[in-house]
């Protein structure tokens, strides 16, 4: 004999009952675990005494056959008030925020990569670097570094490039080495501060002593403020573009120390920059203690490349007595006259000097014969 067909009235029941569970809180998805007392199937049955299977027959053929439907939505057996907003920032917001963030560091970071910098001086100039000073160090020259320092600042026409590590800045185990020298933290801070505002500083880069004790903040940021200064302060290197009164250019690349080094020449990672990196007229570092120059010529494009290592100002270096390391600090500071008038003679556009006292002579000479010129036109 056939099955009796469920009618209409008893589906209509059965969803009834089963829309009733829902709305007390039972649960609509299947019954895991056996939890068969927390689904609304199984309390349909239960009320309708009915086994599961039926009910759930039954279920079926009224959502098929006769197009009723079942409320699924569960009631919660308790329901929390909405706090009021906490002030964070939503997901979109954020974003919002960190792509508008993004676009202005990446402006300027593309910016930063070569510095465009309008020179206000006519005629010939001088760029002095100043290899490290290491002014609280016992052995650091200051006969020469004050010498130096007066011919620049008495010269017209001079541009001063400190390639960092102003100051020994003694961090970690290396803090022991402060009981071998007379000046103390505090009194280095002054003789930073002398340095700082002795000068015209085109560009002062920041050394790996300079970075060291850091944690609340570097004190050449808060004396480059102080001073007002419009040069740059630099981490570890900067590339400026000098453009001078006449339309001349000089692409000037700093930085405290290039990679790359040799036994056999300690201009080594100079060349390695203009060969691999930018083919800038001139480049110039220091941290090694050691001096080195070497000119590279480039036909693309046709340029005579200046690369300096500056020495330093410390004379007596524990550190290189104990590994054996040969003096080769033959030259603490070195300079280039950049001659606009000079343009086209690759020679006589730039010329490097190993004194900063023949440098400044140099120079007087040179702007002395242009303003002649410029006066006799």
């Amino acid at each position: 004999m056939a099955a009796k067909q469920l009618s209409i009235e008893e589906a209509e029941r059965t969803v009834a009952v089963y829309n009733e569970c829902v709305s007390e809180g039972f649960g609509t998805g299947a019954n895991r675990g056996g939890r068969r007392n927390f689904s609304a199937r199984a309390e349909t049955a239960r009320r309708l005494c009915l086994d599961l299977n039926t009910t759930t027959h039954r279920l079926n053929v009224a959502v098929n056959r006769y197009g009723l439907k079942l409320d699924e939505t569960v009631k919660p057996a308790f329901t929390f008030d909405d706090l009021p907003h906490d002030g964070e920032k939503s997901a979109e917001e954020l974003i919002a925020e960190l792509t508008e963030r993004h676009a202005k560091r990446k402006a300027h970071h593309d910016a930063g990569k070569l510095r465009q910098v309008q020179v206000n001086i006519d005629g010939p100039i001088m760029l002095a670097f100043f290899g490290d000073p290491h002014v609280d160090d016992p052995g650091c020259a200051w006969g020469d570094l004050e010498r130096d320092v007066r011919l620049c600042r008495e010269t017209e026409g001079v541009l001063a490039v400190d390639v960092g590590d102003d100051s020994n800045n003694w961090v970690g185990r290396l803090a022991k080495l402060y009981a071998h020298q007379e000046i103390t933290a505090k009194q280095s801070l002054k003789l930073i501060e002398w340095l700082m505002g002795s000068l015209p500083w085109l560009l002062r880069i920041k050394g790996n002593h300079d970075n060291w004790n850091t944690e609340k903040g570097d004190v050449s940021d808060y004396i480059h403020r102080l001073f007002g200064q419009i040069g740059g302060l630099e981490e570890s290197g900067a590339r400026l573009e000098l453009n001078m009164p006449s339309g001349a250019a000089v692409r000037l690349h700093v930085r405290h120390d290039f990679p790359g080094g040799s036994q056999f020449n300690p201009a080594h990672a100079l060349v390695r920059e203009t060969l691999f990196g930018h083919r800038d007229h001139i480049l110039a570092c220091g941290h090694r203690h050691t001096t080195g120059y070497i000119p590279i010529f480039h036909n693309d494009p046709r340029r005579l490349c200046h690369g300096f290592r500056v020495g330093a100002y410390k004379d007596f270096d524990h550190y290189a007595k104990e590994k054996g390391f040969q003096d080769g600090n033959w030259a603490r500071s070195m300079a280039a006259v950049i001659d606009p008038d000079h343009i086209g003679d690759p020679v006589r556009y730039i010329k490097p000097f190993f004194s900063l006292e023949d440098a400044t002579d140099y120079l007087t000479w040179r702007r002395g014969k242009w303003s002649v010129g410029k006066m006799a036109a």
